[in-house]
């Protein structure tokens, strides 16, 4: 494999359309911090970050606010799928808007169903740190 080529062609690389700030926010860096809990699960650091996946999936990632008194999940999830699609619309960007929604459903599909909560018991959640 020729380095430069590749180094070269990761240079380029630039993140332009709203789905693809959606995909990196509620795919990309859950997934990194996920594997990272999973494989480091029985050190006080991997225990860690399992909590910070599951913190960032509430706060962060899901689109689906719950409003009760002092919670406020899923209100920021909200707020950054809205943004994108209104500088979607805002650049007339027709089909980034359409993909853009359609990766918001699937998310707010992933956390209406519960299944971020089928991840949990993979990860080391209650394990002590100290």
């Amino acid at each position: 494999m020729n380095w430069d080529k590749a180094r070269e062609k990761a240079g380029k690389f630039e993140i332009r359309k709203s789905w693809q700030y959606l995909l990196y926010i509620t795919v990309v860096l859950p997934a990194v911090l996920f594997l990272l809990a999973y494989l480091l699960r029985d050190s006080a650091f991997g225990v860690s970050l399992g909590r910070i996946f599951h913190t960032y999936g509430l706060y962060v990632s899901s689109p689906i606010p719950n409003l009760d008194l002092f919670n406020g999940t899923g209100v920021l999830g909200l707020v950054i799928l809205a943004a994108l699609a209104v500088w979607a619309v805002r650049r007339r960007d027709w089909a980034d808007l359409g993909i853009t929604l359609a990766l918001g459903a699937a998310n707010a599909l992933y956390f209406a169903m519960g299944w971020n909560y089928a991840l949990l018991p993979m990860l080391n959640l209650m394990g002590n740190p100290f």
